[in-house]
């Protein structure tokens, strides 16, 4: 009977119905089990942005830092699963209901919620995560959130870094600060660079996309599309190397 209702809520997960979701928390089914596949509820409804999902389930109990281990895009912490997809609405429910900021995936190893939106250039997820006091120095591998926002050219992210004690100084394990990676950015066709990383996809249709942001630079998408023209991967760059690198130069040091 339990197996049963857990299967039915993570359908019910699956199809974003919060009222059938909690008819069936009323029954019995557990917030917090896995599937049989080793889903969880609060993952799958975090990594899609279910944000009156996630708040129900965390209200009905949901462990806000259980891992998931199922199968490939269902593995791993709801709050890396929301920062890294740039759900700060979700962010924000599982911060309030104890989510451990800090927390890495695949058992202690793997990247920690701010390490995913610095990745990602998610500016309003990582000023959240910084908010409820998350590390700005945590590395992975000897590469912190500041580098990877610098590299990726978020001159947002990199201001909110700074701002939360994020030490510029640091350097990876090849000797490479923030600003000199970003320096090293400056000057590139970042399109071409993305079109040649995107290489590794499937063949099929290649299309660069350009967008304002607000902070006056320039999302470049590369989007591969599957030859039958269903959307297949992207690939993200920002143009704003140059204002972290004055920036970088202009923050102080002790």
């Amino acid at each position: 009977m339990t197996e049963a209702l857990t299967r039915r809520l993570v359908t019910a997960v699956h199809e974003d119905e919060v009222d059938r979701a909690e008819a069936l928390l009323r029954q019995g089914a557990s917030p917090s089990a896995p599937d049989p596949d080793g889903d969880t509820p609060l993952y799958l409804a975090a990594v899609s942005g279910r944000t009156e999902m996630v708040r129900l389930l965390l209200e009905a109990g949901a462990a806000p830092d259980a891992e998931s281990r199922g199968g490939p895009g269902s593995e791993g912490l709801p709050l890396c699963a929301a920062a890294s997809w740039d759900h700060w609405e979700v962010v924000r429910e599982l911060l309030a209901h104890g989510a451990d900021p800090d927390r890495r995936e695949d058992d202690g190893t793997s990247f920690t919620p701010l390490m995913w939106a610095a990745a990602g250039g998610h500016h309003r997820t990582a000023r959240l995560l910084l908010e409820a006091h998350a590390d700005p120095d945590a590395d992975q591998g000897g590469r912190t959130p500041l580098m990877a926002a610098a590299e990726r050219g978020s001159i947002a992210v990199v201001r909110a870094l700074l701002r939360h004690g994020a030490d510029p100084r640091r350097t990876d394990p090849e000797g490479r600060t923030a600003a000199s990676i970003a320096r090293a950015k400056c000057g590139k066709d970042l399109a071409d660079e993305l079109r040649e990383r995107a290489r590794s996809a499937p063949a099929g249709r290649c299309e660069v996309l350009r967008s304002p942001r607000p902070e006056g630079t320039e999302l470049i998408e590369v989007t591969v599309s599957a030859p039958d023209g269903t959307a297949g991967a992207t690939w993200q760059a920002e143009t704003g190397h140059a204002a972290i690198v004055a920036l970088l130069r202009e923050h102080p040091r002790d």
